[in-house]
């Protein structure tokens, strides 16, 4: 084991197309998804650590990150190699994460929390082992996959007179960063995103020129090329409140899935939480159906 350098990220993201090319392609992180929790959510270097074979091949990754530099809770991504022994290292993984957590803890005099979902295969060996460590079942939340075959025809979006969708641009980040609704994103990333062929933002605006509706959606042909499987991703979905009810969010979901089509996407995926209902009902009018949940266990790490 030793610390994890920002030398170290295409490396680890490598770790994570192999993991993912094997098949375990329908679960978070995305590639992606991983890329922007690795930029905008690690605040410290030392929250993150990696494991290498006696050929310096990295064969397991974990991180704890956080949606704000302030927040106490934490969520823990945990990547291990298909090939190596899993309980070994996600053991060794655990064992390292509460000591980290333990250090925060006491250097910031405060009770922290930390979530994990478990591994999508050998789920209850997993489970057992994280109740072994303190992890116990979050009973009044999880999370929802959703998807559809993208072989059926698309309804064309349906927008209100002089609304339109459009990719987004470099010059309006300040004005999307502002309608943006989940946690901030370094401004850098969202760049890196803007031109990347596989990445794609859409904003939908109202007839005045402003910005009141986005969606991205993303792909990765690397993992597509291991897995053989062309799933692609709705990332995030939002409506600014006083323009919800009005269809937005459904054009949008509807271009976006027309997107992932056309750059030879077979599926589309995304997740939401259990709670998401309305979330839930627009999603099925485009077409996805629920197809597995996915339960978070959670550990209090006390300061004393």
């Amino acid at each position: 084991m030793r610390p994890y350098t920002q030398a170290d990220l295409d490396r680890v993201l490598h770790l994570l197309i192999t993991y993912r090319g094997a098949g375990y392609v329908n679960r978070y992180p995305t590639v992606w998804r991983l890329k922007l929790l690795m930029s905008s959510r690690l605040w410290d270097k030392r929250d993150a650590a990696l494991w290498e074979d006696e050929q310096g091949e990295i064969i397991g990754f974990v991180m704890l990150s956080k949606r704000h530099a302030e927040s106490t809770a934490y969520g823990l991504e945990r990547v291990i190699h298909p090939t190596q022994n899993r309980t070994e290292i996600a053991e060794a993984i655990l064992n390292w994460s509460s000591q980290r957590l333990t250090e925060i803890a006491r250097e910031r005099h405060t009770a922290l929390t930390v979530g994990v979902a478990p591994f999508e295969q050998d789920t209850d060996q997993d489970i057992a082992l994280l109740e072994s460590q303190g992890f116990a079942l979050i009973q009044n939340g999880y999370n929802v996959y959703m998807g559809c075959g993208l072989e059926k025809p698309i309804e064309a979006p349906a927008l209100p007179a002089r609304f339109e969708i459009e990719p987004l641009i470099e010059s309006e980040l300040a004005e999307y960063q502002a309608l943006y609704g989940f946690a901030a994103v370094m401004l850098e990333h969202q760049k890196e995103l803007i031109y990347h062929p596989q990445y794609q933002h859409l904003v939908i605006k109202n007839p005045a020129g402003k910005m009141v509706a986005y969606l991205e959606c993303s792909f990765s042909r690397k993992e597509w090329f291991r897995s053989r499987q062309q799933i692609g991703w709705v990332d995030y979905i939002q409506t600014h409140v006083d323009y919800q009810g009005q269809g937005l969010g459904l054009a949008l979901m509807r271009t976006g899935l027309q997107h992932l089509r056309a750059h030879g996407a077979a599926q589309a995926m995304l997740i939401t939480t259990h709670d998401n209902i309305a979330g839930q009902h627009l999603y099925h009018k485009a077409g996805m159906e629920i197809m597995a949940e996915e339960w978070v266990y959670n550990k209090t790490i006390s300061a004393e």
